[in-house]
């Protein structure tokens, strides 16, 4: 954070003397200033990676991963190199590499929802993981599969990609999305009393992990799919690092019980309004409650057992890392590595005992921070990692943009449910050849939102952004759930009420609470203003390749 420079190459090799970056593709050198030629070369480019197949489309692998921080160890090698990840970071030196990208609410259904339809909390109306969007005025948004099954695609769900249950009117996926039947795997190892298990060969050969499962259907489904001739689509979600951390054994040995370090923040912000904080379902698993903890604010869980859970945690991602390299080593053995791209994405962050707290369901940094990548033949090779400010709800777009298909509109800013096919997102293809030099020529803030007591007589909604200046501003205010409108007045009636104010320059982790300080008024209040003009205000000057 606070770099002024938000695009790197992986394979840093192509640096102007005028610190202007450059790129190559074919023998051409490309300085990223003129609009007009990004977005010729854009053109350019995907023709090129598309010349070597019969059709100017490409197929797509999606891959989702349930509660994955950025804990890849070539993503954030200052904080995270331990991390054992070779995959991931193989995958990264062929994408765009998201590295500021943030979920628009951190929680599992209402993230899914919002980037698998392209829209944000407040249009699809999904807050819980209890609402199916298509019930509550979204009925006709095209999700992510459809557009592809609409232009031809096959379409394969694998694993967790929509949220399950009630959340997909009773089933486990958004039925109508998908052209194949979807597979789920059965998870034998989460019956709610232990949070950890290590999975021996003996019990894996009874019964084998979900992901596991999930792995082996993908991989036919990749080569039934090779096999039609047919473009597809074919999405992959992966359920660890999620509760309960069932992962095979081996994964656990990667690291020594000795090499684990705990948070270095155990404890709330200073300052921080008690509506902001939350910590609860890891207390669920009676492994956890046994030991005391209950979630409570600046209440830590015992040393020993947080040790635990964060080793079984990178454990968890290991085992994803290995299983998105048997992925991608299909794809080159069918022959179709050249032709398909690629997204990995995660549903959100998770908290381990950062501000004494564990998962997620806050609008933290550490909660809606989740890693965003886009590999696109031809077109990322290299590597490119870029810290400018991403949504979650730029998948979207990218993907058409990516695979060729037809772009996605914005949506109207009235009433922007009842338009099938638009997204409240941006294609980020353009950071690949764009010209920005500093994170405020591209997007110059990332929202998110979180919902507090949607049943009490005082509902809540925590309003969240992210600028391109490195602060983090959060304004809890009150919410009429019934009719889905706010109220920015913070009247003296609502007791719950409250802001917050952190500076990612000089307080990464959030720590101290500023938005309450004196000589912070004029701070606050602008923030405050910028909040309240909402994400369509950040998009200005943004070069796009949608009309």
């Amino acid at each position: 954070r606070g770099s002024s420079n938000i695009l790197t190459r992986a394979s840093d090799e192509r640096h102007g003397t005028d610190n202007t970056l450059l790129f190559a593709r074919d023998n051409h050198t490309v300085k990223r200033d003129d609009a007009a030629l990004r977005s010729a070369v854009m053109a350019l480019l995907l023709g090129v990676a598309s010349s070597s197949s019969s059709s100017n489309t490409s197929n797509v692998l999606m891959i989702v991963i349930d509660d994955l921080r950025p804990m890849i160890s070539d993503m954030e090698p200052e904080r995270f190199g331990f991390m054992h990840t070779p995959n991931l970071n193989d995958l990264m030196k062929d994408s765009l590499v998201m590295r500021q990208s943030h979920v628009q609410e951190a929680v599992c259904g209402p993230s899914r929802t919002s980037f698998l339809t392209g829209r944000r909390p407040d249009t699809t109306h999904v807050y819980d993981l209890f609402t199916y969007f298509r019930d509550v005025g979204c009925a006709d948004c095209k999700t992510i599969p459809e557009l592809f099954k609409d232009e031809g695609y096959r379409t394969w769900n694998n694993g967790k990609i929509f949220h399950p249950g009630k959340e997909c009117g009773g089933e486990d996926t958004d039925v109508q999305s998908w052209t194949e039947t979807p597979f789920y795997g059965d998870d034998a190892y989460n019956d709610g009393t232990a949070s950890i298990t290590m999975v021996t060969d003996e019990m894996a050969a009874e019964n084998a992990c979900q992901d596991t499962q999930i792995l082996a259907n993908s991989l036919e489904a990749l080569q039934n799919a090779t096999a039609s001739g047919d473009p597809w689509f074919i999405a992959v979600g992966f359920h660890k690092p999620h509760l309960s951390f069932a992962v095979p054994e081996e994964y656990f040995e990667l690291y020594p019980n000795e090499t684990i370090e705990l948070a270095t923040n155990p404890y709330a912000p200073g300052g921080m309004p008690a509506v902001a904080y939350a910590s609860w379902e890891l207390e669920n698993y009676d492994d956890v409650a046994d030991t005391g903890f209950a979630g409570k604010e600046n209440e830590t869980l015992v040393d020993w057992k947080a040790y635990a859970e964060r080793q079984a945690y990178q454990a968890a991602v290991s085992f994803q890392d290995a299983n998105v390299g048997t992925l991608m080593a299909e794809l080159k053995s069918l022959g179709v590595w050249d032709t398909t791209v690629i997204a990995l994405v995660g549903d959100h962050g998770f908290k381990l005992g950062e501000h004494g707290a564990w998962t997620k369901h806050t609008n933290f940094d550490l909660d809606t921070t989740t890693p965003f990548f886009l590999r696109v033949p031809g077109v990322t090779d290299g590597g490119i990692i870029t810290q400018a400010l991403v949504e979650h709800v730029d998948l979207m777009p990218s993907l058409a943009e990516a695979a060729g298909i037809p772009l996605v509109d914005m949506c109207p800013e009235d009433e922007p449910w009842l338009t099938a096919r638009c997204s409240e997102g941006i294609s980020v293809l353009p950071l690949v050849t764009n010209g920005a030099a500093t994170k405020a020529d591209w997007k110059n803030a990332s929202y998110s939102q979180y919902p507090r007591d949607a049943s009490s007589d005082m509902p809540i909604m925590g309003y969240s952004m992210t600028t391109s200046d490195d602060l983090r501003f959060t304004a809890w205010v009150e919410f009429d759930y019934s009719t889905n409108t706010t109220s920015w007045a913070m009247s003296d009636d609502c007791s719950r009420c409250g802001l917050e104010l952190y500076n990612h320059t000089t307080d990464a982790d959030e720590n101290m609470n500023l938005a309450y300080h004196d000589g912070m008024e004029d701070t606050v209040a602008e923030q405050f203003a910028k909040l309240k003009a909402g994400w369509r205000s950040t998009l200005t000057a943004i070069p796009t390749t949608a009309n």
